[in-house]
């Protein structure tokens, strides 16, 4: 049996009729590697007025098995999670020490610690941080604490983080290309498969509502890295592209990934690349079901200036205004992910970029 046939076979959720879709592009990964022409503007297009778009990876998947692998890391959330809360707090992110530590990228979230939709108060989701340099044993990223499930799948893991990295760099080359990048500026720089980043890849639990307690489980945010590549067979994920006026919700597709742009591509194309609001949220006038997904969060190399990139069609920054790095972009919009250091002042930290200032000649 083919890799294909035997992903395809799993059950994903359709949408019900009647229910707002999001209509979002698809690109072929194997194409889109080739860097045909029309796939590479159907990204760019995706990319400009949806900031989402799906990935087809079935064609790929017949020579790298990464629709296996991604099976498997859906297994590996059932049996993590499954673990007493007693011992998953044993990795608590938020006292994870080192390296990993400081920048929230390994250990366990429990539900309700960050700032969220259900009653404005919290958030309905318990989330495990696996990260990309300790599982890819890059050079000075030490080991890490993990729970007995993590190394049983460490061969999964290294193999799709392997691979997310492949496809991601067709996917910086195909904008690079498309918006005429400088080579010396172009988005694959700044994203090298070999070197240190804040990557990570993070497991979601999605607890049950009952529909007298309806709420969005997530509060509408965009991503603060480059790319984000989300895996899910069950509903809920909404969308709300620049200038639109009502949540759409995005339909799973078996063999694809969903793929969305962060803040980093936002700001390095000053706004053009949209980093679109998205959220997770029940059906209308339905119950929340308990819903698992997971997502690989790729970010910019810390020392990255979040600043338009050197192109003709690329607004360029006032030269004299500071632009953030990588790292402390990150780092403010982490801190707005905690109640405790949420404040309405800074609220466009979590939904957005603030207006750039743009140089005039």
């Amino acid at each position: 049996m083919s890799t294909q046939a035997q992903y395809d076979e799993v059950a994903v959720e359709s949408l019900p009729l009647g229910v707002p879709t999001a209509k979002l592009q698809t690109i072929d990964l194997e194409r889109l590697i080739e860097q045909n022409e029309d796939e590479i503007n159907r990204l760019l297009r995706a990319s400009v007025l949806e900031g989402f778009f799906y990935l087809d990876l079935r064609g790929i998947s017949q020579k790298t098995g990464i629709l296996d692998h991604v099976n498997d890391i859906f297994t590996l959330e059932t049996e993590l999670f499954g673990l007493d809360t007693s011992e998953k707090l044993q990795y608590d992110i938020d006292k994870t020490a080192g390296k990993f530590g400081k920048m929230k990228l390994s250990g366990y979230k429990p539900i309700g610690r960050n700032f969220g939709g259900i009653g404005g108060k919290s958030d309905g989701f318990e989330s495990y941080s696996i990260p990309k340099d300790g599982i890819l044993g890059l050079e000075g990223a030490g080991d890490f604490a993990r729970p007995p499930p993590v190394d049983a799948h460490k061969e999964t893991l290294e193999k799709f983080m392997t691979f997310v990295q492949h496809a991601s760099q067709a996917i910086y080359r195909g904008l690079s290309s498309a918006l005429a990048v400088e080579p010396s500026e172009a988005f694959e720089n700044f994203h090298r498969p070999s070197a240190s980043s804040p990557d990570l890849l993070r497991l979601l639990k999605y607890h049950p509502q009952p529909v007298t307690e309806r709420g969005a489980p997530q509060t509408p945010h965009t991503d603060l890295g480059s790319l984000t590549f989300l895996f899910t067979r069950q509903n809920g994920l909404q969308v709300l592209p620049r200038g639109a006026q009502d949540w759409a919700y995005v339909e799973c597709k078996p063999g694809h990934a969903i793929i969305n742009l962060g803040d980093g591509m936002s700001l390095m194309s000053n706004g053009l690349l949209q980093s679109c609001l998205h959220r997770v949220a029940p059906l209308p006038s339905e119950a929340f079901k308990t819903r698992y997904s997971f997502a690989y969060l790729q970010r910019a190399e810390d020392h990255t200036i979040m600043r338009g990139l050197k192109s003709p069609v690329i607004p360029q920054n006032d030269p004299q205004v500071a632009s953030p790095t990588s790292a402390e972009w990150l780092a403010k919009k982490f801190g707005m992910l905690r109640g405790a250091t949420h404040t309405k002042e800074d609220s466009w930290v979590l939904t957005g970029v603030k207006p750039q200032l743009i140089a005039t000649q």
